[in-house]
C-alpha cells in the first residue's frame, strides 16, 4: 500500500482528496469560491454550504454542544491533514525523505481525510434526497 511504501505521497494524496471534495461540494451547491483558496477557507465554505459548520448549525437543544464540538473538530481534522502535507508531503519538491515520517502517520492522514470527505459527501447526498 502507498501508505506503507511512501507515507509522504499518501499524506499529499489525503490533502488533495480534501481539497477536491470541498471544491466539488461547493460547485454542486452553486457556492462561489476562490479556486486558489487554502484548505481552511474551503473547509469552512463547504461545511457552511452543507449547513455542517457550527456557525450555521441549528440542532435540537438535546446534544447541541456535543454536535457542535464534533463538527468543529471535524473541520480541524481536515485542516490538520493539510498542515501535515505542508510539513511532510511530496508537493514541495523535497529531494530527500522526511526523517521520522512513517506508515502510521500516513494511515492517520488517509483515515482522517476519508472520514472527513465521507461526511461531506453523505451530507450532500442527504440534501439531494430531501430536495
Amino acid at each position: 500500500a502507498v501508505t506503507d511504501a511512501d507515507p509522504a505521497l499518501a499524506i499529499s494524496g489525503a490533502r488533495a482528496l480534501i481539497e477536491a471534495t470541498t471544491k466539488a461540494v461547493l460547485k454542486e451547491l452553486g457556492a462561489q469560491y476562490d479556486e486558489k483558496a487554502d484548505i481552511p477557507v474551503l473547509v469552512k465554505a463547504a461545511q457552511k454550504a452543507l449547513k455542517l459548520h457550527p456557525d450555521t448549525l441549528a440542532p435540537s437543544k438535546e446534544g447541541r454542544e456535543t454536535i457542535i464540538r464534533i463538527l468543529s473538530n471535524l473541520s480541524q481534522v481536515a485542516i490538520g491533514v493539510s498542515e501535515l502535507r505542508n510539513a511532510y508531503g511530496t508537493d514541495h519538491g523535497r529531494s530527500a525523505p522526511t526523517v521520522g515520517l512513517g506508515p502510521r502517520h500516513a494511515h492517520l492522514a488517509v483515515g482522517a481525510a476519508s472520514t472527513y470527505v465521507r461526511m461531506l459527501l453523505e451530507t450532500l447526498e442527504a440534501r439531494r434526497a430531501s430536495g
